[in-house]
């Protein structure tokens, strides 16, 4: 079996969900990324004829605090 040389083994993988990091800097960067990763437009949610990815970004940030909202108002019940 054949190994890719150019494969960084120690790079971040999205999916292991690691905790943020306590550096503001880097923190950011996990953010922008998380959040880039979630505009791509996947097989399992694919984007709308109409949408941009930067639309894409502003209807997810919109969802995201509308469900914050409510879980804010769920929390003051």
């Amino acid at each position: 079996m054949s190994v890719d040389p150019h494969i960084d083994y120690g790079s971040h993988d999205p999916h292991d969900r690691e905790t943020p990091s306590d550096n503001p800097a880097i923190r950011e960067a996990q953010e922008l990324e998380e959040r880039m990763r979630r505009a791509l437009a996947t097989k399992d949610d694919p984007m709308r004829d109409d949408e941009s990815t930067v639309e894409r970004l502003r209807r997810q940030a919109a969802e995201a605090e509308e469900a914050e909202r409510n879980r804010e108002e769920t929390f003051d019940i």
